[in-house]
């Protein structure tokens, strides 16, 4: 199946989850969803959309610090427009995986080129996932003990399972970096193993690929270290970025006008929802992501409030960003620009060079 028709594919299921969590909701009562959101004040409605804005901006403007160390004449409506797509195609692809190619081509269709795009895309993701993980870590030390018991026991099993993954990423990110002859026989020796047991076919050209791959990530590295207050900056934009994204739910909460529960909970809850999305091999993780938030949040927001509150966390923080980037598509394919097809070009580039 082509990328073009994944994606569509992709895109019916996340509707599909759209309409399902709508039937979900309904379940409970026209009339008591209508109660409900007559509780909520739009202010802050407003304030929790602006939350996921600044997330956006905050986003935007980290990788714009690589990009602009690497290339200064690149303009931050760029890197915007990169950061809103990627938005998109991580939401629609499994693991969040398929926003990088399309953020790669849309920065070279921008007159940046390949090995600077990179470089400024793994710098912001280092950066990022290593944020991520000191706030999981702060979070499971301080609030996780809260959740060991009743009915969400089972499911702090799942938020230590995504806090060992998101780890592992970054363990694996720094190893490759420190460690690059180990690393490379390590890799070498997994290769050889899976040729000889013959999963993978070809064994010296997937060797000469992984090389190659980790060459172009050390060098990567190197321009990282090279620049520690560009990438102290990144991280200090990442936590408060994520700081805003975490505060979306604390946002509609205090909008219905609760108070019982403090601000580190709510947060620290948002925390372990992202936490267990991290290993479901779905676009946005869906199904887990909703469950698991209902299942965190129930003891916090009532059986009276929790169908609407679920409802518009995921609207604003999966569905929205979908139906910014399907517009951003359209126009940027009426204007001659397939972001459908830019792995087969970006692998046809990195072959030519």
């Amino acid at each position: 199946m082509g990328k073009k028709k994944t994606n569509k594919v992709n895109l019916i299921i996340c509707g599909v989850a759209f309409v399902i969590m709508l039937a979900v909701l309904f379940s409970e009562g026209v009339e008591n969803i209508v109660n409900a959101l007559r509780q909520l004040n739009p202010l802050f409605l407003l304030i929790a959309v602006a939350c996921m804005g600044v997330y956006w901006l905050g986003e935007a403007y980290g990788l714009h610090l690589a990009a602009k160390s690497l290339e200064p004449k690149t303009k931050f409506r760029t890197t915007l427009l990169v950061t809103m797509i990627g938005q998109y195609f991580n939401c629609i692809t499994p693991f969040a995986s398929g926003g990088q190619p399309m953020q790669v081509y849309t920065f070279m269709k921008r007159g940046m080129p390949l090995g600077s795009a990179m470089t400024a895309l793994l710098s912001r993701f280092i950066v990022y996932q290593f944020t991520l993980t000191l706030y999981s870590i702060v979070f499971l030390i301080f609030r996780l003990s809260m959740f060991t018991e009743g009915d969400l026991k089972p499911l702090t099993f799942l938020v230590i399972v995504g806090f060992v993954i998101n780890t592992f990423v970054i363990a694996l990110l720094f190893m490759l970096a420190f460690f690059r002859k180990a690393t490379t026989k390590l890799a070498h020796g997994v290769v050889r193993l899976l040729g000889k047991v013959r999963i993978i076919k070809d064994v010296d050209d997937k060797i000469e690929y992984i090389d190659k791959e980790l060459s172009t990530y050390y060098e990567n590295f190197l321009f990282i270290k090279s620049r520690p207050v560009m990438i102290l900056k990144m991280f200090l934009v990442t936590v408060v970025q994520l700081l805003f994204y975490f505060s979306i739910t604390f946002v509609i909460y205090i909008g219905f006008g609760m108070s019982e529960t403090d601000f580190f909970t709510i947060i620290a809850c948002q925390a372990f929802v992202l936490m267990i999305s991290a290993f479901v091999p779905l676009p946005g993780a869906m199904g887990a992501a909703e469950g698991s938030y209902a299942a965190f949040f129930k003891g916090i927001f009532g059986d009276y409030y929790t169908g609407v509150s679920t409802f518009i966390w995921r609207f604003l923080t999966f569905y929205l960003p979908i139906l910014i980037g399907i517009i951003i598509n359209l126009r940027m394919s009426r204007s001659g620009v397939d972001l459908n097809s830019a792995e087969e070009k970006l692998k046809e580039q990195e072959n030519a060079q």
